[in-house]
């Protein structure tokens, strides 16, 4: 006879696995404050990134009166205010991320503690099923 609420417990962890636990598996690897870490990093690249391609447009944008005024333009104050304004807002999109990052976690954590409160419910079937010699059909082949 086949255990229906083994079924279920492993239909259920087979369906996170494949879809929303493969990010939470993942991101099992690491503690809360590297996980954070290593995307921050990568969120301040990408912010780099995208700050010198928009100052690159910008400037194509304003290449005439930049050119016209190459002379009077006082190039360290100009450098200072972009630093200014990089620094500015990379700190606002850092936070944003750092929180982000944080909640994700957590949320992942909770999911995982979940997973691991099915998987230690389909072991304590199994334990049953050991103890009192019943077993199910496994690998096509019933076991004596």
């Amino acid at each position: 006879m086949l255990n229906e609420e083994k079924i279920r417990l492993m239909t259920k962890a087979a369906s996170f696995e494949a879809g929303e636990g493969k990010k939470a598996l993942a991101m099992n690897k690491y503690f809360r404050g590297d996980y954070i870490s290593i995307n921050l990093i990568a969120s301040w690249i990408s912010f780099t990134i995208t700050f010198a391609i928009c100052v690159g447009i910008w400037a194509f944008y304003h290449m005439e009166d930049l050119m016209e005024k190459i002379n009077t333009v006082d190039l360290p104050g100009m450098g200072k205010e972009l630093v200014v304004w990089y620094l500015g807002l990379l700190a606002v999109y850092q936070a944003i991320h750092y929180v982000i990052y944080h909640i994700r976690y957590r949320k992942n954590r909770k999911s995982l503690a979940e997973y691991n409160q099915i998987l230690k419910q389909i072991s304590r079937i199994y334990q049953t099923e050991s103890k009192s010699g019943s077993s199910d059909f496994v690998g096509g082949a019933k076991e004596k």
